[in-house]
This record gives C-alpha cells, sequence and structure tokens, in this order.
C-alpha cells in the first residue's frame, strides 16, 4: 500500500508539473474564429469593417439564431443580402431548405466556409475538396500563396497573396448550367462559386482564410473583398450579418493555450506519445496496487434483534395462555388503527359509528357490525377461548383485506 501510495504520489505531481510549466513567450492565436469583433490574425473584424464602408448608408444587422428562424422572422421578402464568414457552415436541413428558399425569392446569399455542410452541396449538385498533401497530419508548408478572381472590366487587380500556409480547399464540381466560376486558387482550382436560384444568387467560397484580418491587411489585398462585394447588390434593401454558425460550429481546443501540454497536443506524434505514457503508468499502478491490496474481512449482517424480541414475548402470551389479554392489546391496536387513519373512536358499535365507519374505510357495514360485536362480546367477558381469539382474527384480517 506504501508503494502505491507513492507512485500515485509521483505521478500527481509529475502532471502538475506539466501542466504549470508555460513557455516564456507565447506566440500569436492563430486560431480561426471569424467573429465580427475578434481583431486577432484570423478573426474577421476587418471584413465586418469593410462590409460597413461598402453599404455606408445601410445598417448591418446581426443574426444570432439558425437560419429557418431567422428567415420566418425575415420582413423583407426580397433584395436582402445575408453574409456568413466562418470556419464550418453545419446547417440542419430545414435551415438549408430555408436558404435556397431565401435566395430563390430574390436575396442574396453569400456564405464563406471551409466545412459547408454536405446536405446544402448535394442540393446544389457540388462538392469541397482540399489538397491531401497541404493538409496531412503535423505537416505545414508555408508559402507565399494567392487567390484570383476572374478578370473582369471592374476589376482593379486580379491576384491576392500573402504568406502562410496554401489555400487547399476547391469545389471539386458544379453544374455549369446553375452556377459559374468566379475566383479560383493558385492551382486553378475553383473556390468561389455563384449559383443562379430562382430570382436571387448564392455565391459560396471555401476559404475563409481569404476574409482574415491577416489576409486583407496584407498590401492592399482589401479590394479581394471589395471587388466581390461588388457583384451582390448594388443598394440591398437590408444587410444581415451572421454569427450563429461561427460560434455555434466552432469548438476551441482547451489543450492549445500556451502551456507545455499544448505545445505537446498541437504535435500528433507527440500527443499519443504522452497518452500513451501516461495510460502504461496509470494501469502500471492500477495493477501494483491491486496486488498489495490485503482481503478484506467479510461482516456478517447484523440480526434483526426486534423480531426475535417479539417472538419472544408472543411466546411468553401463548405460554400462559392468556387469551383474554392478548385479545385486548389486538383491539386496543385495532381502535388505534381506525383512530389515525380514519379519525374515528371505535368504543361501541352503535349504528351511527358502523355505518361512518363502513363509509370511510369501504367495506360493508355488515362486516363492520360483526367485527365490532365480537369485540364487544369480548369485552363484556373475562375469559376468552381460542375459538373466541381466532375469530377476532379472522374478523380484522377480513376488514384489512376489504379496505379502500
Amino acid at each position: 500500500m506504501k508503494n502505491y501510495l507513492t507512485y500515485s504520489v509521483v505521478s500527481g505531481l509529475l502532471l502538475l508539473g506539466l501542466v504549470a510549466c508555460k513557455p516564456q513567450s507565447k506566440p500569436p492565436d492563430l486560431k480561426e474564429r471569424y467573429g465580427m469583433a475578434n481583431t486577432k490574425p484570423f478573426g474577421a473584424f476587418t471584413a465586418y469593417q469593410l462590409l460597413k464602408s461598402i453599404y455606408p448608408g445601410q445598417s448591418i444587422n446581426l443574426s444570432t439564431q439558425k437560419f429557418a428562424s431567422f428567415y420566418n422572422d425575415l420582413e423583407i421578402d426580397s433584395g436582402t443580402l445575408y453574409v456568413n464568414i466562418s470556419n464550418r457552415y453545419l446547417v440542419a436541413e430545414e435551415d438549408a431548405s430555408s436558404l435556397l428558399n431565401f435566395v430563390y425569392n430574390g436575396n442574396t446569399a453569400f456564405i464563406v466556409a471551409s466545412d459547408i455542410d454536405s446536405n446544402l452541396l448535394h442540393r446544389l449538385a457540388t462538392t469541397i475538396q482540399s489538397n491531401p498533401l497541404e493538409n496531412l497530419t503535423g505537416f505545414k508548408l508555408y508559402k507565399q500563396t494567392s487567390v484570383n478572381l476572374l478578370p473582369d472590366e471592374l476589376s482593379v487587380k486580379d491576384s491576392f497573396s500573402y504568406f502562410y500556409k496554401p489555400f487547399s480547399n476547391y469545389f471539386a464540381s458544379s453544374d455549369a448550367k446553375k452556377s459559374r466560376i468566379t475566383g479560383y486558387d493558385n492551382n486553378g482550382n475553383a473556390n468561389f462559386l455563384v449559383f443562379f436560384w430562382g430570382k436571387g444568387r448564392l455565391y459560396l467560397h471555401c476559404e475563409p482564410r481569404a476574409f482574415s484580418n491577416y489576409f486583407l491587411l496584407t498590401n492592399d489585398n482589401y479590394f479581394y473583398m471589395t471587388q466581390i462585394m461588388q457583384m451582390m447588390e448594388e443598394k440591398p434593401t437590408a444587410v444581415y450579418w451572421d454569427e450563429h454558425y461561427n460560434k455555434i460550429n466552432f469548438r476551441e481546443n482547451n489543450a492549445e493555450n500556451g502551456s507545455a501540454i499544448g505545445a505537446l497536443m498541437k504535435e500528433p506524434p507527440l500527443a499519443s506519445a504522452f497518452w500513451l505514457l501516461l495510460a502504461m503508468l496509470l494501469l502500471y499502478v492500477l495493477i501494483n496496487g491491486k496486488r498489495k491490496q490485503r482481503i478484506v474481512p467479510i461482516i456478517p449482517p447484523i440480526q434483526n434483534t426486534s423480531v426475535a424480541f417479539t417472538s419472544a414475548v408472543a411466546g411468553v402470551y401463548m405460554a400462559e395462555k392468556d387469551n383474554k389479554n392478548i385479545a385486548d392489546k389486538i383491539i386496543t391496536y385495532f381502535n388505534e388503527h381506525i383512530r389515525t387513519r380514519y379519525f374515528l373512536y371505535m368504543h361501541n358499535s352503535n349504528t351511527e359509528q358502523v355505518v361512518l365507519l363502513s363509509r370511510k374505510s369501504g367495506v360493508s357495514s355488515d362486516m363492520v357490525k360483526e367485527l365490532y360485536d365480537h369485540i364487544q362480546y369480548i369485552n363484556n367477558n373475562t375469559q376468552v377461548s381460542d375459538t373466541d381469539l381466532l375469530i377476532l382474527n379472522k374478523h380484522i384480517q377480513n376488514f384489512y383485506k376489504n379496505r379502500q
């Protein structure tokens, strides 16, 4: 047991020391959280401010509910612009249907996400794929990478680049009758599509990093978003910025908090080795502790002495053959039960009390009268035979069986 305690204490101290160790300087926060107020490298504060400057006379409304609820509460039938920039755009089937109906009725939706719901993509006859080499676990390739727009007469610039991990997401297929490619990455893969759906348009972009603070503030990359927004409604009746899916579909990894544990968790091989080592140490402690454990003695259950006492007292009465005393105690106990349960004092068997007890208990009045006639008989006699005692018990048991 001493060795078991020692191993447990040492293991706990090692874990606490590892968690408490923090690097001297924290690297920049590169988590992709595209919130409207997030000023970190991969926040969307710049994109939100650009949207406000592009529509200076238009107030930007905030949507914080799922799209089906947003669409049901929408008061304007057409001409509305809906903007979502998030890491994931995972919607329910009801939300996907509401989004397509929203566009079909003459509104515009601009959705930017690296992971767009498969149900929505299936309805649009398109899919999203990623370059496998650039998404290998633990493989980080930083280089100058760009996104491009199709040349247009109004375009100020067609190519925009920054130094970071390459843009790897692209649309693998699309319906040429319903959609058109409007942008692509530096490998020539389409990453920006527009779908002509009913009276409106649905714009899908699969690279949210192209709308991050870091990208838009690099050189003159803000022209990239500016030119894209020129494709939307020139004067929308209302503009909505969505924050619901950005928050609900983003799960922060608490392990990556700048500590030594967070540094291990960032590298999958080190993370696997750490958890394996911890599991082996725990298994060793448990197995070793089990071998050192002494046999636990079996404690016999406590005997119910009240039952034995009751049997002894009953035996004394039966041995003495004092049936009168036994009958009196049975009657007293029964009358006390009637008093506490039905609030009746049954000291005699007059007709009024018999009828009242019969109504309250649900036992027939004849059965109640027979019971109290026999009780009256016993009370009037100084000697009680075994037969009279058995009859009394039979009447009382019948009463208990027939009561409600």
